[in-house]
């Protein structure tokens, strides 16, 4: 009986070479990948593929519309597009036939990796042959007494070794390494830490350091560069550590208006336009008002009151130079940063029509 040649299974069936397929790691810039998947009809009838149906729209199969005859192959083609894909990726074609087995999953499975970068899009800045991954540290909110880290990726684009440096770097911020060589293609991690007990400043705090590279070799195509760093925060009290009795008699800002409309700017003129707001305690204790900013360079702000005891209030004026506006209407904001512990970041809207 072991020796006994197979026989045909009545009516027709489908015997699977393979069911599913790993690609392994492709690349996203390669483009769709394609396998076939191969059966056999091992029965006695015809075999009719009813219907193949994919699990996403990234995957695309073609299948035969003909009958496969007893003892046939047939091919049932399965693409993948690995755009938008990154990342492990496992999608299914759900295979329907006339006969047994009536149904059947395929699969395709493989990694999907990111298009490879250039240099200058993975390190935009540059500092003479040195390249950066970015020319700025934007902290963002920092509670006091909190001294967050953050790293600046630095790629020695140039066949020498590159030496670079800081300087000018404000008392509150710390580089490390302040200064270092890096080989030829190589790279070097710039750590750059926030010490918010060395800053006397609060609120919206912008700062800038120099770094400056240059090449250890002489006689070659490697350059000198020079730029500036910006580091940015901002930085509030600490509120979660005050007493109930703080919290109680907390100053309170209050504005004499939500909005500072300038109507009908005249984009052909030079000279600035202002409005007045008014800036008012309703609190108990002292209302400390750390800064007021706009991150528009049509927008400029007057002196005021820093420190406003009970009851007091302060005037502020806020100027718009319509030359500078590059926009259709004025719509933008300035931000008031204090220690009222429930608006310590208000804004205000500025607004306004352009002829």
């Amino acid at each position: 009986m072991l020796c006994a040649p197979a026989v045909a299974v009545a009516g027709g069936r489908v015997d699977w070479l393979g069911t599913k397929h790993d690609f392994g790691e492709i690349l996203e810039s390669e483009g769709k990948v394609t396998h076939r998947f191969m059966f056999v009809n091992t029965g006695d009838d015809d075999v009719a593929i009813v219907n193949v149906r994919p699990s996403c729209g990234c995957s695309v199969s073609d299948y035969p519309r003909r009958a496969i005859a007893p003892g046939d192959t047939a091919v049932i083609t399965a693409t993948f597009n690995p755009v938008a894909r990154v990342g492990d990726f496992s999608v299914f074609f759900t295979v329907l036939t006339n006969c047994a087995p009536q149904r059947t999953v395929l699969e395709l499975c493989g990694r999907v990796k990111a298009n490879e970068m250039t240099v200058n899009e993975q390190y935009p800045v540059a500092v003479g042959s040195l390249k950066l991954n970015a020319g700025s540290v934007p902290f963002g909110d920092i509670t006091e007494g909190y001294d967050p880290i953050a790293t600046i990726e630095a790629y020695n684009d140039s066949d020498v070794p590159m030496k670079f440096y800081v300087d000018g770097v404000p008392e509150y911020v710390e580089v490390s390494p302040r200064q270092d060589v890096v080989a030829p293609r190589g790279t070097c991690y710039i750590r750059v830490k926030f010490a918010t007990g060395r800053c006397d400043s609060k609120g919206y705090v912008a700062d800038v350091f120099n770094m400056f590279a240059e090449p250890l070799e002489y006689n070659t195509s490697a350059l000198a560069g020079i730029r500036r760093i910006d580091v940015m925060a901002t930085i509030f009290d600490d509120f979660a550590s005050w007493s109930d009795k703080q919290q109680a008699n907390a100053p309170e800002i209050a504005f004499d208006a939500d909005r500072l409309v300038y109507a009908d700017l005249d984009t052909l003129s030079q000279v600035p336009v202002t409005r007045r707001l008014t800036i008012a305690n309703r609190g108990n204790d002292p209302l400390r008002v750390y800064g007021i900013h706009s991150g528009d360079r049509y927008v400029s702000v007057g002196q005021f009151g820093k420190v406003l005891k009970s009851g007091e209030s302060t005037t502020v004026d806020i100027a718009v130079e319509p030359s500078k506006i590059n926009e259709k209407i004025l719509n933008t904001i300035i931000t008031i940063y204090c220690n009222d512990p429930r608006r310590a970041k208000s804004v205000v809207r500025v607004v306004g029509n352009l002829k």
